[in-house]
């Protein structure tokens, strides 16, 4: 029995394949490891790269679906067939560092937490790496931000177990599944940092779906009110989240209630009030801090 189930959603990635699987060459410890690849709508140049690869390393499932699916409906996926003790995500077009995940096993061996992350590069260029290390603070001191600010990176690992108490990845969700699901973990359970950098993350690329900002505002605006963090709120969003349900979350094709699987509270408070009160302000900030850089920009540029 595997300790670690690597879960990576695969679409359209033939340009990443050579390089993803010879990172997966240089994996420490594949003996403890199984690799899912939850492969969208294949094709036969994807295929033919795959299985090349699939006789060279036996510690790899290929499960085919036939349509394309959502990332977080592919992850969800690959939880239920993992057989491993900890669960982890590598996205085809990044590249995990040999021994990060033996490292953030370690790290939740050695804890009692539900989660880790840790440090990574970002990189313009696939392949080139070191171009901007992302640098994290331990958990103690981001407890405060984690409802604020997606800490867990490209790279988290965390207990299968937890799924059971906390349901899920929200399925209605394109782009900001993780960063929800980051909040339901730390709403019940510790994170933990490991001090090893993880990998190498490719950034602004116009083919990646995390590029789309509309969407990214329109999905973390739900996330926002979700979890009453007002003040983040983004008013002009609004009359384009109807298509959401705030308060519940899709998993295969059923809704479950938010309640069932956070131990968020729905109780109004003071500060959420006075949060929700001061958004008009901070909105009104945040709108003309924008038009002065646009401004700015077109100006000088």
């Amino acid at each position: 029995m595997c300790s670690i189930s690597v879960i990576t959603s695969i679409f359209n990635s033939q340009v990443f394949l050579e390089g993803y699987f010879k990172a997966i060459g240089e994996i420490e410890n594949t003996h403890d490891i199984e690799v899912l690849l939850i492969h969208n709508a294949p094709n036969d140049n994807e295929l033919a790269i795959i299985n090349k690869y699939l006789e060279k390393f036996s510690f790899i499932r290929h499960i085919k679906v036939a349509e394309r699916e959502g990332l977080y409906s592919s992850w969800n996926r690959g939880i239920k067939l993992a057989k491993g003790k900890y669960l982890a995500v590598w996205n085809v077009d990044d590249i995990r560092s040999p021994g990060s995940l033996i490292a953030q096993k370690t790290a939740l061996d050695n804890s009692d937490a539900a989660m880790c992350y840790g440090d990574f590069y970002g990189t313009d260029n696939y392949g080139s790496f070191k171009d901007r290390l992302y640098q994290y603070s331990e958990y103690q001191t981001l407890k405060k931000v984690v409802l604020r600010r997606h800490i867990i990176g490209c790279f988290p690992m965390w207990r299968k177990k937890i799924h059971e108490h906390i349901g899920f990845f929200d399925e209605q969700f394109r782009l900001v599944g993780d960063f929800e699901f980051q909040i339901r973990v730390a709403l019940k359970y510790d994170l933990i940092k490991t001090p090893s950098y993880l990998g190498y993350y490719l950034e602004n690329q116009t083919h990646k779906l995390s590029s789309n900002r509309k969407l990214q505002d329109k999905e973390r605006t739900v996330v926002e009110l979700r979890y009453r963090t007002y003040d983040k709120v983004m008013l002009h969003v609004f009359p384009f989240i109807s298509g959401f349900r705030i308060r519940q979350i899709l998993y295969s094709g059923n809704w479950i209630p938010l309640n069932k699987v956070t131990t968020s509270s729905n109780q109004v408070t003071a500060t959420s009030i006075l949060s929700l009160l001061a958004t008009p302000f901070t909105y009104s900030f945040w709108l003309v801090k924008k038009t002065l850089i646009k401004l700015y920009h077109f100006i000088f540029y």
